[in-house]
């Protein structure tokens, strides 16, 4: 039997047979209603020509998303109900009982005031009272949202039935959030529309020169830091890669809670640079110094620390009984012209109205003509009025008193912050003493002085290290106890910046003691040569990245589907095909991949439309002439040779090439006499140079108004790979690219 999964009422025998299945298909089958709402994934939808009905059946049908929202069910079931009832608070009593006495106000001056109205005042006052009903209803509706707890608005105004028979409990954010929108983000992104054309245009630009933009590419190094982060707590973590893979980005993510899906709350992320020149000791009292300001604006936002300066309290303060003065103003003068005597003997007589009447409410209003019933409302809405802002206030005070009791433990770690800050950042000396003079009668004197300074010794290393270690501890548990945070992560950037291995090896051992806090993830950015130690572990070598790390994660760079996956999120509408040559120029490497698509965009400021081969050209051109001066340059600085001068005349024949024949026939030129030999620095040269220009000529080749739809393969990955090895292995480069140029019916070099 089919069922209509969005709809819970809809009951099969699955109900009944295996209710667990049944509940968990309902649960999601909402989910994806939810997420489906979702103003981006909405938007989303009808930018790529999609329907919200296929991706809903597409999700329905995954059977790995069903079983996750089965474990999230049986992890609410574990832990218990902890959602609290909710309860009615004395600014929304006060809220409801304005919103009631303002329609039946109303209600009874329209009522009595009806017969002695004529017909145009009649029309008025009626068309006031349904803007008095509806106004009341609106207050009920924003300022006092208990009264619809219990019925959750769902899907086309109809009350969503039986949700807590789904089973999800507390976790229903974090299921929507975390589990059902990245599969469909997930499904937008298999089923995006891709656009084609050798005419570069796009939509509109977004995040493309913004560094720290949201818009991240899940790659397979992402997912795996971010199971890193769900399942451990303690330890350290190596980021490795080549330079400009996107370990920088990567930290930054984890700063802004991009890669954290976890049902815990986001860890608390300090960042510091791994500096060039350093003392061991001053690095580990800038991490200290770093979290402890972490530490300090995290736990003050939680506690609700004032930071309000004190002419901000006045300014607070004075707007307050501002409110009362022109409410008692506003009061008394509406209410003494109504009421028919002078001013200042309204409120004398609105007292011994009140005192005598007070027990007979009904009478107090029906013996009062028109006048004084008008009167008495706008006294007693604003009497209301000035009640609950009093009642608000009450609300602020009694919840900041509670706070301080239930946040006693963080209140403590606010003050262990700041000492350190304060040991960090000066050496502290402390004076005290005395002195004293006796005058004697002869016209002698005799006097004594005593001092004593104390000046704090500088901590060693080992015990700044430990300093560290017990605040790092101690934070950790007590926002984990309070539900703060879920642990700390310190991220050490940049130390594969260090030039000297040696010097990165060094640091590694100095900082190493700071590893392994209960509660304290570390990451460290590491370069290529500390990845090849960490994997030869098991080894007779063993060095301080090894003995450092638990764990290594490998960056690597962007496939050709996820560089076009990076561009088009920045350049909706854009060509699949700019987008590939933008891939091979940079060769997929994350921060090159920026550079290049900014280099590409710039086209367009003084070309409407251009083709591919023109924006190939101007691009591949630029990079020509910025290698042809590093070759030149690096020439310069070798040994002068027969060899050197034959290979100095090719190298300034590059700039001057113009189409890809002629650097094809120059790469072959400058490959004359190439060997085997790398410890040759002329060979090397000859290597670069020539797989540079072979590169450059292929891509002109390639990227041209032939290259259609179908020609547009997995193949040409080839090329960022070989842009890659330019750098690392210029042989293996030239090879990847001859085995390219065969494989696409190109010329190879050094053949007519």
């Amino acid at each position: 039997m089919s069922v209509e999964w969005s709809n819970p009422r809809s009951v099969s025998e699955e109900f009944f047979t295996d209710h667990e299945s049944w509940t968990a298909r309902a649960a999601l089958a909402v989910l994806v209603d939810d997420a489906l709402e979702d103003y981006e994934i909405s938007k989303a939808l009808r930018a790529e020509e999609l329907r919200a009905a296929d991706a809903r059946t597409a999700l329905l049908g995954d059977e790995a998303l069903l079983a996750k929202i089965r474990m999230i069910q049986d992890r609410a079931e574990a832990a218990g109900p902890t959602r609290r009832p909710r309860i009615v608070e004395a600014p929304e009593v006060a809220w409801l009982v304005f919103a009631v006495l303002l329609g039946v106000g109303y209600l009874a001056l329209f009522r009595a005031a009806w017969p002695s109205l004529p017909v145009f005042l009649r029309i008025f006052t009626t068309a006031g009272l349904l803007c008095v009903l509806v106004l009341s209803a609106w207050l009920v509706i924003r300022r006092a949202p208990v009264l619809l707890a219990g019925s959750e608005p769902g899907k086309f105004g109809e009350a969503r039935f039986g949700v807590e028979m789904l089973r999800l409990g507390d976790r229903w954010d974090f299921a929507l959030r975390e589990v059902v929108l990245p599969e469909l983000r997930a499904y937008l992104t298999a089923h995006r529309k891709c656009c084609y054309g050798t005419k570069l245009a796009f939509d509109d630009q977004q995040g493309l020169y913004d560094e720290e933009d949201l818009l991240i590419v899940p790659t397979a190094s992402a997912k795996r830091l971010r199971r890193i982060i769900e399942r451990a707590d303690t330890g350290a973590v190596a980021l490795g890669g080549q330079r400009g893979v996107g370990k920088t980005t990567a930290i930054q993510s984890m700063r802004r809670g991009l890669i954290h899906g976890s049902e815990a709350p986001a860890p608390l992320v300090v960042v510091a640079s791994a500096p060039a020149n350093y003392d061991a000791r001053d690095f580990v009292l800038h991490l200290h110094a770093l979290l402890c300001k972490a530490v300090l604006d995290l736990v003050s936002e939680e506690v609700g620390e004032p930071t309000r300066s004190r002419r901000a309290a006045v300014r607070t303060g004075l707007r307050g009984l501002a409110n009362v003065v022109i409410s008692v103003a506003i009061g008394w003068g509406a209410g003494g012209w109504l009421w028919g005597g002078s001013l200042l003997a309204f409120p004398g007589e609105l007292w011994q109205l009140l005192t005598r009447d007070w027990r007979t409410p009904l009478l107090l209003w029906t013996s009062q003509p028109t006048d004084r019933r008008i009167a008495l409302i706008i006294v007693g809405l604003l009497a209301l009025w000035l009640v609950a802002d009093a009642l608000t206030v009450a609300g602020r005070w009694l919840a900041r008193a509670y706070g301080r009791g239930r946040h006693a433990e963080l209140r403590e770690l606010l003050a262990e912050s700041r000492e350190p800050l304060d040991r960090i950042r000066f050496l502290q000396t402390h004076t005290s003493g005395w002195s004293g003079k006796l005058t004697l009668p002869a016209g002698g004197d005799l006097g004594r002085t005593r001092s004593t300074q104390r000046a704090e010794q500088q901590l060693t290393h080992p015990e700044v290290v430990a300093s560290f270690r017990e605040f790092a501890r101690r934070s950790a548990a007590t926002m984990r106890d309070t539900g703060v945070t879920d642990r700390l992560v310190v991220a050490i950037d940049e130390l594969d910046k260090i030039g000297e291995q040696e010097k990165a090896h060094q640091l590694v051992n100095d900082v190493k003691g700071i590893f392994g806090v209960p509660g304290c993830l570390f990451f460290v950015a590491v370069s290529d040569d500390a990845v090849v130690s960490f994997e030869k572990r098991g080894l007779a070598v063993r060095d301080a990245f090894d003995s450092a790390f638990s764990e290594l994660v490998r960056l690597e760079p962007f496939t050709m589907d996820e560089s076009r996956l990076w561009i088009a999120k920045r350049l909706p509408g854009i060509q699949e095909q700019f987008s590939c040559l933008c891939h091979c120029l940079s060769g997929g490497l994350p921060r090159d991949l920026r550079r290049t698509t900014i280099d590409m965009v710039d086209v367009t400021t003084e070309r409407y439309q251009p083709a591919l081969s023109v924006v190939a050209g101007i691009l591949v051109r630029t990079e020509l002439a910025a290698k042809s001066g590093a070759f030149t340059g690096q020439a310069r600085g070798l040994e002068h040779s027969d060899a050197l001068a034959e290979l100095w005349s090719k190298l300034l024949r590059i700039p001057e090439s113009g189409n890809a024949v002629e650097l094809a026939a120059l790469a072959a030129e400058l490959n004359q006499g190439a060997t085997q030999d790398i410890t040759d620095e002329v060979n090397r040269l000859r290597w670069h140079s020539s797989a540079f220009v072979l590169f450059s000529a292929t891509l002109l080749e390639v990227f041209t108004e032939a290259l259609t739809e179908a020609r547009l393969t997995d193949d040409l990955h080839q090329l960022a790979v070989a842009r890659r090895h330019l750098a690392l292995d210029p042989h293996l480069a030239w090879l990847t690219l001859v085995d390219f140029r065969k494989a696409r019916d190109l010329a190879l070099p050094g053949t007519d």
